[in-house]
Order: C-alpha cells, then sequence, then structure tokens
C-alpha cells in the first residue's frame, strides 16, 4: 500500500538510500551504512504513512532536494530531539524543537530547510489528501483534509504548536508502542491528529519567523564560535561585529540553535572534548586547554557535570 508515497522519495533524496521490508514495516536506509541515518515507516491508511526519523545531517544538500511535487502532501511532524527549520514565503524561516508539533503544506515550507544542530529525531505523517481524503471520511464523517490542506494555503502553509501538555497528551505512547498493537494503533493516532489540527486556529500564529539576513549572521556567529575555541569571544564582539544589537543577537541564536549562545557553546566544548579523548592522541591537560579551559580541575568539573563522569574515566 502507498507506493506512490514510497516513489516519492526517488525525488527528495539525491543521495543513495534503499528501502528495506521488515514485516509490515519498511525501513529507508539513507547513505551507505545509514551514513545519514534512517526512516522506520509504515503505511496507516490509502494515501496516508507514517515515519519514525532518525537523521544526522550536516548538510542538507548532500542529502535532500528541495524541489517542488505533483502530489499535494499534508505533513505532520512531531520533534522528539534536534531541530527543523521551514522555509516560509520568499524570506522567513520557522524554527521548531524537542516537543513541537507542526503541521505543514510540503511544497510551500520546503525550500531551505535544515537540522541546525545536524541531527533530528521524530515522527513525520505524510498525507496525500487526494488520495485519502475519503478513505479518512470512512472513519470521521464529514472531515475533508482538502479543506485543510486548502485553508494551510492561506496561513502560510503551516501552523505550528510549541511543545505543552496537551500536545504530550495527543501524542501519548507514540515512541513507545507494543509491537503488538503498532498498526492499530499509529492509525489512531493519526485520526486523533488530524482531528485536532481540525480545530486549530490557522489564522493566527505568534511563531518567531527568521529572516535570511538574520539566519546568515547566526549561522556567521556559530562558525566564529568554533573557530577558535581558546578564545574568549563575548556578545559585544559579535554584535558590533555583524552590526546588531546584542538582545537581536541573542533572540536569533536562540532561535536557531534552541539554547543560549554560551550555554550552546560551552556544550559544544565538550562535545569536542569527547571526541578528542576517543581520538587518544592528546593529554587530558591539552585537550582541557584546546577547548578553552585554562583550568584542568575546572574542565574535569565541568565535562563530569555534562557527561556524568570525569575525562579520565571517559577515557577508558
Amino acid at each position: 500500500m502507498n507506493e506512490n508515497l514510497y516513489i516519492l522519495f526517488d525525488q527528495v533524496f539525491q543521495s543513495e538510500f534503499n528501502i528495506v521490508e521488515d514485516g509490515s514495516r519498511k525501513i529507508i536506509i539513507l547513505g551507505k551504512n545509514e551514513e545519514y541515518g534512517k526512516m522506520e515507516t509504515y503505511s496507516l491508511f490509502p494515501g496516508i504513512m507514517i515515519a519514525y526519523i532518525d537523521m544526522h545531517i550536516e548538510n542538507m544538500e548532500e542529502v535532500i532536494l528541495e524541489e517542488k511535487i505533483d502530489s499535494r502532501i499534508l505533513e505532520i511532524n512531531h520533534c522528539s530531539d534536534g531541530r527543523y527549520a521551514y522555509a516560509v514565503g520568499d524570506d522567513k524561516i520557522v524554527y521548531f524543537g524537542k516537543g513541537d508539533l507542526c503541521v505543514s503544506i510540503y511544497d510551500l515550507t520546503k525550500t531551505i530547510s535544515d537540522f541546525p544542530l545536524g541531527y533530528y529525531k521524530g515522527f513525520e505523517i505524510f498525507i496525500d489528501i487526494d488520495v485519502a481524503n475519503e478513505h479518512i471520511k470512512e472513519y470521521i464523517p464529514n472531515f475533508d483534509l482538502i479543506a485543510i490542506y486548502e485553508n494551510l494555503e492561506k496561513s502560510n502553509g503551516y501552523v505550528l504548536v510549541r511543545a505543552n501538555k496537551k500536545i504530550d497528551h495527543v501524542i501519548g505512547e507514540l515512541y513507545s508502542v507494543d509491537e503488538r498493537i503498532k498498526e492499530s494503533y499509529f492509525k489512531l493516532k493519526c485520526l486523533e491528529l488530524l482531528l485536532f489540527f481540525s480545530i486549530a486556529d490557522l489564522e493566527r500564529s505568534e511563531i518567531i519567523q527568521l529572516s535570511k539576513s538574520q539566519t546568515e549572521i547566526v549561522e556567521n556567529v556559530k562558525n566564529d564560535l568554533i573557530t577558535d575555541l581558546e578564545s574568549n569571544i563575548t556578545i559585544d564582539q559579535l554584535a558590533e561585529k555583524y552590526d546588531i544589537s546584542k538582545t537581536a543577537l541573542k533572540n536569533c541564536f536562540k532561535e536557531v540553535y534552541g539554547k543560549p549562545i554560551f550555554k550552546w557553546r560551552k556544550e559544544y566544548k565538550l562535545n569536542y572534548a569527547c571526541k578528542l579523548i576517543e581520538d587518544d592522541e592528546l593529554t587530558i591537560t591539552e585537550i582541557s586547554r584546546k577547548v578553552g579551559y585554562t583550568s584542568p580541575s575546572k574542565f574535569s568539573q565541568a565535562f563530569k557535570d555534562y557527561v556524568g563522569c570525569t575525562p579520565s574515566e571517559y577515557r577508558k
């Protein structure tokens, strides 16, 4: 079922991929040996498929082509980890992250899509509305997928709901479903999510939208932050360099990466330290200096607070 949806992957993936069938599910392997991750998919109804996504992609252009497709596709996305970016209109980009839920029109929100953190986990429901509409009406009389699609077209192509208790309730146990009831449970949750969005306010949105120039500044700032990890660069210096207010810089950076600038940089340093420890070519003291710590003891404490063990224990 839904071979028409699987064919779409030929249009959007430019990297090597293959589909492995395993009972009722199909696993899409991205790149050689899951180089870019995988998608675990299940057909729910004619025209509707759910995919559990686990991707680690630094450069989207290596993997995904952002081209128009022939079918009218709705997507329902829930993020369990990482961050994702939608381009909206000609000059706006919207970011969503852990716990957020979004319904969108594929062709209106797929240009300049990105995983700012280099990884993304969650699920996505793909809906070919012209195939699925009549089948869904068998379960929900008077429900009209086409009407939802057309309303979204008038609302920038998406509705994004930030993480909250209501979403947690709607999503429920979707990430830990017993194998014996998966297919039936997925179908029920798909119908519930469609009902949820059918009563969402499609006209109003308080979501922050960044311009392309703002995202470019954030990208440049990120590169400055990681080019020399030993430097004590300040927000004042960055704001002056890129001619942006400190408040705007902090807000834009957090919107893209989901964390304040120096919290993000600290975690980047410690993640990089993990890689250096695994390489086993430098001493712990040398690594602490390389990631900007003048005191090995302070580095050891920060590392333990973040990783859960000392650098020396991590190396064993």
